[in-house]
């Protein structure tokens, strides 16, 4: 793992992000059906056990599952002899919203990147670097714009919405929600438990997104966020993320950091 990766670490962390191990799974996936995964829907489904840590590799391990539709298999994420995460993902056309056609899957132009929404305030979704900011500053709590990934980051799609960037944006939603919903603190520590994903893989980068945050309270430190991906203007429902956590305060992480 490369500290040095101004998307995954962009501030100093004393672990490996969850997003790290997401995009190694749909890194894997697109090596394994690039055809599916560039134009398709991907069904995916992960658990974190541990945390990982920085300095030891991470080794994926994959096998081919059953599915009716499309390619399918099951994956753990292994560190020093110990699971970390476990995943199932599939690839595959399946029901769904209908996705655009070619001719409208085309790069949005600088012009039109200037006028996604503004972005959220870095600190609320635990980003420094703008560029890594991928959500957009909350309307009515609920909701919020899909920002574009700029050219040449580590998420950017050739002309589409990746379901990494996807993944992220919601991830960074859940993390403010966390603050400006649910009341935790500033320097509060969001663990991943697990992550659910139902994704379109070709839709167009042209096309505005929102998420919408489907509100369930949380339980004492814990709490899922799920969020509806859908298209701006219209509503039409594109995919959904869920993602459950377990927050800290910085004491209790640095508690549990300490306990190993």
């Amino acid at each position: 793992m490369d500290e040095r990766d101004r998307c995954f670490f962009d501030h100093p962390l004393d672990h490996v992000p969850g997003m790290v191990l997401v995009a190694a799974v749909l890194d894997l996936l697109r090596a394994r059906a690039p055809r599916q995964a560039a134009d398709g829907r991907l069904w995916l489904s992960l658990t974190f056990d541990r945390m990982c840590e920085l300095g030891p590799p991470v080794w994926l391990h994959s096998e081919p599952a059953a599915s009716d539709d499309g390619p399918a298999w099951r994956l753990l994420a292994v560190q020093d002899g110990v699971t970390v995460c476990r995943a199932s993902a599939g690839l595959g056309g399946g029901a769904g919203p209908t996705v655009p056609p070619a001719a409208a899957r085309v790069v949005p132009p600088a012009a039109a990147r200037e006028r996604q929404a503004a972005p959220a305030d870095p600190a609320l979704v635990h980003r420094h670097l703008p560029e890594n900011v991928m959500v957009g500053e909350a309307v009515r709590t609920e909701r919020a714009a899909v920002l574009v990934p700029p050219p040449g980051h580590r998420l950017a799609g050739a002309g589409t919405h990746t379901p990494a960037a996807l993944i992220e944006s919601a991830r960074q939603l859940a993390t403010m929600l966390g603050h400006t919903a649910h009341g935790r603190a500033a320097d509060a520590q969001m663990l991943w438990l697990s992550l659910e994903a139902d994704l379109p893989t070709g839709l167009p980068a042209a096309v505005p997104l929102e998420l919408w945050w489907e509100f369930t309270p949380p339980r004492g430190a814990r709490a899922v966020y799920r969020f509806a991906v859908v298209e701006a203007a219209s509503g039409e429902r594109f995919g959904r993320i869920e993602i459950g956590v377990h927050t800290l305060s910085r004491a209790g992480y640095l508690k549990r950091r300490a306990a190993g």
